[in-house]
């Protein structure tokens, strides 16, 4: 598939893996006519409903692996936001939740310019071991890393614009922070928004405003984790500020966290209205590219009964036994 235009033409976007095809990502292909770069190009499954996640998933997720390696292949640029396995190739083997090995991070890193969240600021324990082995497996296979928090890089007339850090969620969050990142050319701009839940707080919102871009992807906030992970009046934030959002920026792409549950649509109500008051569009990423949603993970309780797994079935995918038939 090719990307999708946005504003005037000068930006194409293509999203390759999100919660809408089956997949916890955010993972998104970006050209212009200076620069083809991959936004955070990773993907993973989750633990849910105390269930493995279903074959289905499985199958999912060995397809947005194959998407996100092809779409890097001839990547200039990589960036990475933030230290979460779905939103990189770690380099080690994980076939029950990352669908990861070396052989893949090796594909992915090998010659890329990679901008990423800073490992020695504003980011927490975990997070930090994480991106010091990512730095250090990966910096004699990439062209080069580079630290991009709150940086811009040009690349003739495109320019990349990374904010400064945000929460990862509500104000204080110890899930760390992320980066946003606004790709422009002289007439077009996109806004990809990774795991800001919404936002939950004044100050990634008032960033998103500020940059009037034509196009914003970002992740809506963990509607099932409401309640017990996270507040209702955080989730109450989170939407209306989208709606606020909604109302200003033409094109918004609401996924990834939001889209773990089945009633996002319901919850996302007041924002299409914002949206729909303004004669903007509020979509999903599969919507975005005129596909019907794929709430996997949402549905796993279902598949589960429909379609019963056998141990042996998760022992031998653990073993690796599927990964060359799967991706075949």
């Amino acid at each position: 598939m090719k990307p999708v235009p946005i504003g005037n033409g000068e930006i194409r976007v293509l999203p390759l893996a999100f919660e809408s095809f089956g997949v916890r990502s955010m993972a998104t292909l970006v050209e212009t006519d200076d620069l083809k770069l991959v936004i955070d190009p990773g993907s993973a499954l989750g633990r849910r409903f105390n269930l493995s996640p279903h074959e289905r998933e499985y199958v999912a997720l060995a397809r947005s692996r194959r998407t996100i390696l092809e779409a890097a292949r001839d990547a200039d640029v990589l960036t990475i936001s933030h230290y979460h396995f779905d939103h990189y190739i770690p380099n080690f083997e994980d076939w029950l939740w990352l669908w990861s090995s070396p052989q893949f991070a090796e594909r992915l890193y090998r010659g890329k310019l990679i901008l990423a969240k800073d490992i020695s600021a504003n980011i927490n324990l975990n997070q930090r071991k994480r991106g010091y082995m990512f730095k250090k497996l990966n910096s004699k296979l990439a062209r080069e890393i580079r630290v991009a928090d709150g940086k811009n890089f040009k690349f003739g007339n495109t320019s990349l614009k990374f904010s400064k850090p945000v929460y990862h969620g509500p104000e204080g969050s110890k899930l760390g922070f992320v980066l946003m990142l606004t790709v422009r050319t002289p007439g077009c701009s996109l806004m990809h928004a990774p795991d800001i839940q919404g936002p939950m707080y004044n100050e990634p919102l008032q960033l998103i405003l500020k940059q009037k871009p034509d196009a914003l992807i970002m992740g809506g906030p963990p509607l099932y984790l409401g309640g017990f992970k996270v507040g209702w009046e955080d989730l109450a934030k989170a939407c209306k500020n989208m709606g606020k959002i909604a109302r200003e920026v033409p094109l918004v792409v609401v996924d990834h966290h939001l889209l773990r549950s089945l009633e996002y649509r319901e919850y996302l109500k007041p924002v299409y209205a914002g949206g729909e008051e303004s004669g903007h569009q509020v979509l999903s990423a599969s919507e975005f590219i005129g596909q019907k949603p794929q709430l996997l993970e949402a549905k796993r309780k279902e598949f589960h009964a429909q379609e019963p797994i056998g141990r042996d079935w998760y022992k031998r995918l653990e073993r690796g036994e599927f990964k060359k038939g799967v991706l075949r």
